[in-house]
């Protein structure tokens, strides 16, 4: 009998959790490519291996139990046969320059050098992992078009809340905070010429939850210009994230509330890179063991279900 090792792992994994969201999300697959795996398993086996009665929490047949053993000890021998050696460095893609993981990388310290990159704006944070171009990754995991790519991992790491970005004497400026409904109807600037992929779905979905006219023509002519333009006037109000370093103490910043909108910050990074070099990064990096609260936020739909995947 030729068994294949990815549906042996995918069994594995799902015993340990006894749940097909949360081992789908370990292995980086959708729930029905792990169901298929599993049904694909049986039938190489000619048995029955697990009780799917209870869709939310599953348990294993009397044959299950009696091939667990085998299998997790196939699995680590492959494991051991195939065992990632430390990377001399890591090429973390930070999306641009003047955004809130360039902050994060600053401020770790780790034992391998990390050199940061920047991926052009058309390119969505797995593509340079599948490309090579890199071997980890910050942006939106929602963006990811299509099926969740097997090779690559993924990880929320950060709510960043957003801010209206406004000049010193607009009528929001002494505001402590502004709800989002009362962006209905207003007139914002978000230029999109050279934006990032994954702002664009964003602002797309943000303007039709607020009702904010959002003008997304025109070009940012770098960050400097942009934050110049829109806090001396010349442009309307703009959206900016409250985790990004402003060129000048005066520039006036109202945060966003009920909900407070977030960009949901993801480390994404290829399958074939230690989990002993992520976790030291992301450690170093300050951030949790575990997924930010969302509690009280809104984020994109495509993000909230990949959230929901994580933790159930």
């Amino acid at each position: 009998m030729d068994l294949d090792t990815a549906t042996l792992r995918a069994f594995v994994t799902l015993a340990e959790e006894l749940h097909f969201g949360r081992a789908a999300a370990r292995l980086g697959l959708s729930q029905q490519a792990l169901s298929k795996r599993i049904r694909r398993l049986e039938a190489d086996l000619g048995t029955s291996l697990v009780d799917r009665e209870d869709r939310r929490s599953i348990r294993l047949t009397a044959d299950g139990q009696r091939v667990l053993p085998q299998a997790v000890e196939v699995v680590r021998v492959v494991d051991r046969l195939g065992e990632k050696m430390p990377p001399e460095r890591l090429r973390v893609d930070a999306m641009g320059d003047h955004l809130a993981p360039i902050s994060w990388l600053r401020r770790a310290s780790v034992t391998i050098p990390v050199e940061v990159t920047e991926r052009p704006p058309d390119g969505t944070a797995e593509h340079l992992l599948i490309k090579g171009r890199a071997e980890l990754a910050f942006g939106r995991a929602g963006a990811v078009p299509g099926p969740w790519p097997g090779e690559v991992r993924r990880r929320l790491v950060m709510l960043e809340p957003l801010a209206v970005l406004v000049p010193e004497d607009h009528r929001w400026a002494a505001r402590d905070r502004l709800p989002l409904a009362e962006l209905n109807g207003e007139r914002l600037w978000f230029p999109m010429a050279g934006a990032p992929v994954e702002w664009q779905a964003y602002v797309a979905e943000f303007a039709a939850l607020t009702g904010a006219d959002i003008d997304t023509s025109g070009s940012t002519f770098g960050f400097a210009n942009w934050v110049e333009d829109v806090t001396t006037g010349v442009a309307p109000p703009s959206l900016i994230g409250e985790a990004m370093r402003l060129p000048d103490d005066r520039i006036r910043s109202v945060p966003l509330c009920e909900p407070t909108p977030v960009f949901p910050w993801w480390l994404l990074w290829r399958s074939d890179v230690a989990d002993a070099a992520v976790e030291e990064l992301v450690a170093a990096m300050g951030f949790a063991a575990g997924p930010p609260s969302r509690r009280g936020t809104w984020l994109p739909a495509a993000d909230g279900a990949l959230l929901i995947d994580e933790i159930q």
